[in-house]
């Protein structure tokens, strides 16, 4: 794929064409993206900015990646604005800047960008005065709730069974869990699988346990298979077997990773060295 494709052409492919050129090898999809970013394609900026930021299909350079989310947000992106927040947060690309971090998140979420609330109200219960005023962070929380995002569902349920700026409140923390947990999110299924387990529908529980740890990261599967396994239930440590599974296998893929991407590296630089001998020819000419 041509990088310099005219945003005509771009505009002009049909969806089966897309959808095809994206599902293809990454590298291809990754030329497809970088084209619509330079047409001035905002969601593309985006998407090419994540691709850099991941690695998929070119070389990882979260300073690149920064650089195309700042350009989205600068041309009106909610999703730029949120990821350039993220940046900050997390030091992607840039030096660590909660503030600014927290300045780009609530932009972002005051114009109704879900991931946006999520982020802040995050980024708010991880601040050092979380404990004087977490009403701020569940505000966010209840916000994206209300539109439909697992994660924040899940955490206005944590706020209500902690009694975190409301009262303690079980009934209704579970729903908040079944809700998060029915939307997909990992934590919210652990949380709604503790508490029923703790109600005595040991059958159920066990179900929404075991999707959680097929979709939970490596850090959380750890967390949980120490708290499964002490439960002393032989299929509550099957289910932590199968997690201390999943952080193995993460563990070795994110070597290979590694490794491919060392070799990415070392491919690239071989490519860009001058040829021995280049010189004294042209020299000769």
């Amino acid at each position: 794929m041509n990088e310099r494709i005219s945003y005509s052409a771009l505009k002009g492919m049909s969806a089966d064409e897309l959808r095809a050129e994206l599902s293809a090898e990454p590298a291809r999809s990754a030329a497809l993206v970088r084209a619509a970013a330079h047409n001035g394609i905002r969601s593309a900026q985006v998407v090419y900015g994540q691709m850099l930021l991941d690695g998929t299909g070119v070389p990882r350079d979260p300073q690149a990646a920064y650089r195309w989310f700042v350009i989205a947000a600068d041309a009106g992106s909610l999703d730029g604005v949120n990821m350039v927040g993220r940046c900050h947060e997390l030091g992607w690309g840039v030096p660590r800047d909660l503030e600014e971090a927290g300045r780009r998140y609530r932009a972002a979420a005051v114009e109704g960008h879900v991931w946006a609330q999520f982020n802040l109200g995050t980024l708010l219960v991880n601040a050092d005065d979380f404990a004087a005023d977490p009403a701020r962070a569940l505000h966010w929380f209840v916000r994206a709730a209300r539109r439909g995002h697992p994660k924040a569902m899940a955490m206005v349920g944590r706020f209500l069974e902690q009694g975190w700026g409301r009262p303690v409140d079980p009934a209704t923390a579970r729903r908040w869990y079944r809700r998060a947990a029915l939307g997909g999110d990992y934590r919210g299924q652990f949380d709604y699988a503790r508490t029923r387990y703790a109600d005595g529908a040991a059958e159920e529980a066990i179900a929404w346990f075991a999707r959680a740890i097929e979709t939970a990261v490596p850090d959380f599967c750890r967390l949980a298979a120490e708290g499964l396994r002490a439960s002393g239930d032989p299929a509550l440590v099957a289910i932590a077997d199968r997690a201390l599974e999943r952080v193995r296998q993460a563990e070795t893929d994110e070597a290979e990773a590694a490794q491919a991407e060392a070799a990415q590296r070392e491919a690239a630089v071989r490519k860009a060295r001058p040829r021995r001998g280049f010189g004294r020819w042209l020299r000769r000419r």
